[in-house]
């Protein structure tokens, strides 16, 4: 999947997701979720980054779980169990399964595009094949660019600090700074080089589209639009 065109895989991931606002059935999103998983693993992607991902979901969908459980009138049977007393009403664990299986569908579905796919390639290919402004494209690159930038500059604030004896961590104000002289010295760089989003450019990497993209793209929603009507 790393080798489909990156703005197509996120159509498609797009269209799923839309699909799956509309059904409200835990098989379909436990399905999609499982494919998910599945898709990480062939992918090479680490089980241990899985992991760790999807640690705050589970933890999240469980709560989702036991509060539509717990908190939800819409059961039909009750079995009532001799050791507790508690009523389990079917109706309400339905609708806490349902509740938090979506949540891990459309966390698997987010986190299947993250971790296979390459920012820059993803918007290359969103300027390329969706006609993405340039001013806006470069603009999501050059904010992209200044994560790494803003961490090691926390860090060394946080160490500056640290030697200083200072206690209070007044990190925002100095990260302010740092990021706006960072943003006029690339500005001032973009001119002299002559950039210019009305101006026609030529591209370093081209990307494509193949017939593998619209398989993918037309087989799986419509492989999700079939599971639809069958669950």
């Amino acid at each position: 999947m790393i080798k489909l065109n990156p703005g197509y895989k996120g159509l498609t991931i797009f269209l799923v997701s839309l699909l799956l606002s509309f059904e409200y059935n835990y098989y379909l999103n436990f399905s999609i979720f499982c494919i998910c998983i599945m898709l990480m693993v062939i992918n090479k992607v680490p089980v241990k980054k899985i992991l760790l991902a999807f640690l705050p979901v589970l933890l999240l969908a469980g709560g989702v779980f036991f509060t539509g459980m717990l908190y939800s009138n819409s059961g039909t049977a009750e079995d009532v169990t001799s050791l507790t007393k508690t009523v389990v009403i079917i109706g309400n664990v339905e609708n806490g399964l349902q509740l938090s299986v979506r949540i891990l569908a459309y966390a698997g579905l987010g986190l299947l595009f993250v971790f296979t796919t390459d920012p820059r390639l993803f918007i290359i290919s969103l300027m390329q094949q969706f006609h993405l402004p340039g001013n806006f494209a470069y603009g999501i690159l050059a904010a992209y660019g200044f994560i790494p930038v803003i961490r090691q500059e926390y860090e060394n604030m946080r160490y500056a600090y640290r030697a200083r004896g200072v206690k209070r961590n007044i990190f925002m104000l100095p990260i302010l700074v740092t990021a706006v002289r960072s943003s006029e010295s690339i500005a001032m760089a973009m001119e002299s080089k002559g950039f210019n989003a009305k101006s026609k450019r030529t591209e370093y990497i081209k990307l494509k589209v193949t017939k593998w993209d619209y398989i993918v793209l037309i087989g799986s929603t419509g492989i999700t639009l079939l599971a639809m009507f069958l669950f």
